[in-house]
């Protein structure tokens, strides 16, 4: 079991808030919602079930008006949005920006986090965006006053009505990328994603390490080229294989690899590769987040062309 992460509402641009962070897993920000039961309640998962990879995967926390949005195909943060600032104190280096007692208006957020270049009126959602690096705040702004942007350079200080525009959202991204429209880049050492070529006869090509398993592997072998399995297990003992007149009747064993999203299962008698499990961390399925997504590619080999040289192609 992982150590608890005690959660800290503390705002930290361009990074994440607390211990969500933008580029987090999928199982890195469900384990922090889960050891802080106290903070989030319960959260909804929204994806699109017929279809994984077409839309976005939103943990939302509706308790304290958060979603954590994840991009379907790497599974990592992308956004992290209140949409209640008003309601969820979150603090900035130390001292509440919004909240039950901090009412987040545009002179208050501008006042604390500094000045910044002049933000964007953007018509159709009749909103102002107030754009720092790493984080955005969004007023609402009436449409009769939508004329007082359309230079761009002007700053929502006061309405013409006296009043001050109030957050209605507080997005925090990556820097530079204010629509959050992507998770960071992986640091070139991470083997998260990493590219497995898989083909049918159990060849398993690693890309970013360089190596090769096949079905002739033994556990020594795996262990050396991925390093010591998350935890092993017996598969499951068909209860009429007593009957089988062969065997030793020991129970094939496997391999779980649950940061690669693999699992691989050994022989019990000759101590070899005898199948491969790839996972894709489905969120509809029973055994999401057990398992980090597994990038892999299905090499599936096709009649040989003209020259009868063999093809193959990505599944």
């Amino acid at each position: 079991m992982s150590e608890r992460q005690p959660f800290r509402p503390e705002l930290l641009p361009g990074v994440g808030v607390g211990t969500i962070t933008i580029g987090s897993t999928v199982r890195e920000v469900v384990t922090v919602l889960q050891q802080n039961p106290d903070v989030f309640g319960s959260v909804e998962i929204k994806f699109c079930a017929e279809n994984t990879k077409s839309m976005d995967i939103v943990l939302e926390v509706p308790s304290i008006g958060m979603n954590v949005i994840l991009d379907s195909r790497e599974q990592r943060v992308r956004l992290i949005e209140f949409w209640k600032p008003r309601e969820f104190a979150l603090l900035y280096c130390g001292v509440a920006c919004c909240g039950p007692k901090t009412v987040p208006t545009f002179p208050s957020v501008y006042h604390q986090l500094g000045p910044t270049m002049p933000g964007e009126y953007k018509a159709e959602a009749q909103a102002y965006w107030l754009v720092y690096p790493g984080v955005t705040f969004v007023f609402p702004i009436p449409q009769t006053f939508a004329h007082c942007f359309a230079s761009g350079t002007d700053l929502a200080f006061v309405l013409p009505d006296g009043s001050t525009p109030v957050a209605s959202r507080i997005k925090v991204h990556a820097v530079g990328d204010p629509a959050g429209t992507r998770p960071p880049p992986l640091h070139p050492s991470s083997y998260y994603m990493e590219r497995v070529e898989v083909r049918p006869d159990g060849q398993m090509r690693f890309c970013q390490r360089g190596c090769v398993i096949d079905f002739n592997a033994t556990p020594q072998d795996v262990v050396g080229f991925l390093g010591k399995p998350s935890g092993t297990m017996q598969k499951r003992i068909d209860k009429l294989r007593i009957h089988a007149l062969q065997g030793t009747g020991c129970a094939h064993y496997f391999f779980n690899y649950n940061e690669l999203g693999i699992d691989i299962l050994f022989d019990a008698n000759r101590h070899s590769i005898r199948k491969l499990v790839l996972h894709t961390n489905c969120p509809a399925h029973v055994d999401f987040n057990d398992y980090c997504k597994c990038n892999f590619d299905l090499r599936m080999p096709v009649r040989a062309g003209a020259d009868g040289a063999a093809q193959s192609r990505a599944a």
